[in-house]
């Protein structure tokens, strides 16, 4: 009797642990890592500490409970087999691309699904999302779609001014050279 209570104990404080983490960082990744090995998945936490995101192995029925809890339904689909769940930093992109790079190196480590913002992403999803540019790129882009016309436009100015320069020196040049004439016809 005395292992049962100690199991459920055991199954209630891990399933308050998921809730808890999954309150604190709501996007997360469910992968498949069935067929890894314990250095590939301590390589695939090692990837995902740049982004702040963690990576752990879970039991598919503690799993389904937490999803059930968060009403989390359409998640529990995709729980089968041996099921790791990256819960991703602040940086969403970075997770995506660092778990996918990860899969396109390791055969077996597949992505099933993902939760970003509440909403359902399929694996075909995350794999579009991680060929995107990163925030930083995308601002530069950005950036540099808005200063472009400006400074089309500040050179267009500089050449009208410029322009402008070249003509009255023209014809300040001209009056110069008809000056001398006008004073020897006098």
């Amino acid at each position: 009797m005395e292992k049962q209570g100690y199991g459920k104990l055991v199954k209630d404080r891990m399933i308050n642990e998921i809730l808890a983490d999954l309150k604190k960082r709501p996007n997360f990744f469910i992968t498949n890592y069935m067929g890894s090995s314990v250095a590939d998945l301590e390589n695939v936490r090692k990837s995902l500490k740049a982004s702040q995101s963690t990576f752990f192995v879970v039991k598919n029925s503690i799993l389904n409970v937490v999803l059930g809890q968060l009403k989390l339904e359409e998640a529990k689909k995709i729980v089968e087999g041996g099921v790791g769940v990256s819960l991703s930093g602040d940086d969403v992109m970075a997770t995506c691309k660092a778990l996918v790079n990860f899969a396109k190196t390791h055969e077996k480590f597949k992505i099933k699904g993902a939760y970003i913002d509440g909403k359902p992403f399929t694996a075909d999803k995350i794999k579009e999302m991680a060929s995107l540019p990163t925030k930083d790129a995308l601002l530069s882009q950005v950036v540099g779609g808005i200063k472009a016309p400006i400074t089309g436009f500040v050179m267009v100015l500089g050449g009208v001014v410029r322009n402008f320069i070249y003509v009255v020196d023209a014809v300040k040049t001209g009056k110069e050279k008809a000056a001398p004439q006008v004073q020897q016809a006098q």
